[in-house]
């Protein structure tokens, strides 16, 4: 009888051991949980921010090593005999040539990423540093898709006396939407690319040739 209350006893601790252990199992599993979905989106948010931007301005460096243009490619200073500088023009067939270039290569190069995978490190969620990238890999994927405009600009800085640097640059808007199981975000971002640039001597006028903006 004793042996039978004895072994009663160690089932009922040996039950209550098991118990509080699938507990603690269930709790940590719900608490990851809803760590993970905070972190999860924040994540992506993150990444699809960085993928976005170097897809951006590699299609952009990649159509500017194409056209290659120098200053005198696309611009032209007019002075007058005394040397004072009275215009400045551009040559707007190759400056809509080189912008449809490149918004075609950013369209296809965010095309080729639309949809993206990336692993995720357990530890990375716990905010702790030591443990950000240890852990099981948690795949996550994700949708990108976006709409762009650009925007040639004519900008001018001082270069010393009667020395002015005239810049010539493309300012690229890109429009990200993001999407996934359990995220959906937008992101706006500009970028700023240097077609080129050339020092004048002189006077810069007030009114400087065709410049225009353009979607």
């Amino acid at each position: 009888m004793l042996f039978y209350k004895r072994k009663k006893i160690k089932f009922k601790k040996l039950k209550c051991i098991l118990l509080s252990f699938a507990v603690l199992i269930i709790a940590t599993v719900i608490f990851c949980e809803q760590q993970l979905a905070e972190f999860k989106c924040e994540y992506i948010r993150i990444q699809a921010e960085i993928i976005s931007v170097n897809s951006v301005c590699e299609a952009v460096n990649n159509s500017l090593k194409k056209f290659n243009y120098k200053y005198e490619d696309i611009a032209n200073v007019k002075c007058s005999k005394d040397g004072t500088v009275q215009a400045i023009t551009t040559d707007s067939v190759k400056i809509n040539e080189l912008k449809a270039d490149i918004m075609l290569s950013v369209q296809q190069e965010i095309a080729k990423i639309y949809d993206v995978e990336i692993d995720i490190p357990l530890g990375a969620f716990t905010d702790i540093t030591v443990l950000s990238n240890y852990g099981p890999p948690i795949n996550v994927s994700f949708n990108l898709t976006g709409s762009f405009s650009s925007e040639i600009v004519s900008t001018f800085e001082s270069a010393g006396i009667n020395q002015t640097i005239h810049h010539i640059r493309l300012i690229l808007t890109s429009k990200i939407m993001t999407t996934s199981l359990d995220y959906s975000g937008n992101m706006t971002f500009s970028t700023d690319f240097e077609i080129a640039q050339n020092i004048i001597v002189g006077v810069t006028p007030q009114y400087c040739g065709n410049w225009y903006k353009s979607a």
